[in-house]
């Protein structure tokens, strides 16, 4: 829907990289904007336009959750708010030293701040889901997974499909229900409508996948079938696995690096060397699996303009994380302390919102993908 599968991928990762990196509230906020904007701007054609106000309000309450649940078991910080009942109790774990866990007493304003920025970035992870399962087409997306993940594709449709259509399945139960004079009045009638909503969305993900199967999407040709023992079965030699094998090792010796050692350009190259061993074994795997496509999606102005700017948040959010994590630090105790806000990195994450501004910037009329 309107943008290459890739091009809402390379975005995906661009918004989450904020959000999960970071506490700081007014980057959080500004990430959490600038994907509602996309929503705001581009969702609500979409047929699980609904779906996304539900993720929304499930975001809500867990920042309320997370602010409540900080307060009532986290007493530290210097500024009081209000002074709880106290309800303790010991718990012995093994016959070790008994354990005190205790609820209430002290409310700080740093135990609230704390619990508030945790909730936001669990809103921000549900918001950037939401948002990108709102306007990508799945189909296309399924249809750009790697050729070395064919074996992986049909598990990949349920996975993908799920989400979208158990939205899909809640709006038509809702309205048959109502149809029906069925009303939702107390908690209790929620049960029923669960169970039918859990059913209706495997059941409709697994039809998808059993469709797909049956069309060869993601299979192989047998031998027989294609007149050469072998031709078409990808089966990666020795060489190729010792490669996979010791890309990992090297992407495991980089993270290791990276934690431990003072020098932090070391692990981070010996990643980024690890990465790309890994890629290139994986696309020379991916050579062995034939494809065939009906049509191929074109690749627009306006998608290179969200890969590009999503690309470059991803490379600014990596490199000052790589050189000085404190930037995106934000640690209320004991005292709160008004947040840092760096210019260089709240306003980079503005452009989180060109899916939302590339169709004016480049005068393409904003609708279907175009086919070759």
């Amino acid at each position: 829907m309107m943008y290459h599968p890739i091009t809402w991928s390379l975005w995906l990762l661009a918004a989450l990289m904020p959000v999960v990196l970071t506490k700081n509230p007014f980057y959080l906020l500004v990430a959490i904007l600038a994907v509602a904007v996309n929503y705001l701007a581009l969702g609500h054609s979409s047929p699980t336009a609904e779906g996304w106000k539900s993720f929304l309000r499930l975001g809500l309450v867990l920042v309320l959750f997370s602010m409540a649940f900080n307060l009532l078991f986290v007493s530290a910080g210097d500024t009081l708010l209000i002074t709880l009942p106290k309800l303790h109790w010991s718990l012995a774990i093994l016959a070790s030293q008994p354990v005190l866990i205790q609820i209430g007493g002290p409310v700080t304003l740093e135990s609230v701040v704390y619990g508030l920025t945790t909730g936001l970035a669990l809103m921000g992870v549900l918001i950037t889901f939401a948002t990108f399962n709102t306007l990508v087409d799945h189909y296309q997306l399924l249809r750009s997974i790697p050729r070395f993940l064919y074996q992986s594709a049909i598990v990949a449709s349920i996975g993908i499909t799920f989400v979208p259509q158990m939205v899909i399945a809640q709006r038509e139960i809702r309205e048959a229900q109502a149809l029906r004079g069925h009303r939702f009045r107390v908690i209790r009638d929620l049960p029923p409508l669960f169970i039918a909503l859990l059913a209706e969305g495997l059941e409709r993900s697994i039809t998808l996948a059993e469709s797909m199967d049956a069309r060869g999407f993601g299979g192989q040709p047998s031998p027989a079938s294609s007149g050469t023992a072998g031709a078409h079965t990808p089966s990666p030699d020795l060489l190729l696995k010792s490669v996979i094998a010791l890309a990992l090792v090297i992407l495991a010796s980089g993270a290791f690096a990276l934690s431990y050692f003072p020098n932090r350009a070391i692990g981070g190259a010996t990643m980024l060397i690890g990465s790309g061993t890994l890629v290139v074994a994986l696309w020379m795997v991916g050579q062995g699996v034939q494809r065939s496509r009906y049509r191929r999606d074109l690749w627009r102005r306006r998608d290179l303009l969200v890969a590009g700017a999503s690309v470059v948040v991803c490379l600014l959010i990596m490199a000052i994380w790589l050189t000085d994590r404190s930037v995106f630090a934000f640690y209320p105790y004991p005292r709160l302390n008004w947040p840092d806000f760096n210019a260089w990195i709240g306003l980079p994450l503005l452009l989180l919102t060109m899916p939302a501004l590339a169709n004016r910037l480049t005068g393409e009329p904003l609708g279907e993908l175009a086919h070759d």
